[in-house]
């Protein structure tokens, strides 16, 4: 299985002071992606820059959000 890696063309400046880093707050200029289906298991591995990815309106996680604030509601 090989990796491809696809640079950023532009990349984010670096934080001046490392001390002051947080969780979910800064950003790598990349990020790891891979696919998987039952037929292949995972395969397509890749680096590529930062981005927004698609969902399919069914995934599993936005169904539990819903379910979770129903049931605080109810």
């Amino acid at each position: 299985m090989e990796l491809t890696i696809k640079k950023a063309e532009k990349l984010k400046e670096k934080p001046r002071d490392e001390n002051s880093l947080g969780f979910g707050k800064i950003f790598t200029d990349h990020m790891f992606n891979m696919d998987y289906n039952p037929e292949k298991g995972w395969h397509n591995p890749r680096i590529e820059p930062y981005a927004p990815f698609a969902m399919d309106p069914a995934t599993m996680v936005l169904h539990y959000g819903q379910a979770v604030f129903e049931g605080l509601r109810g």
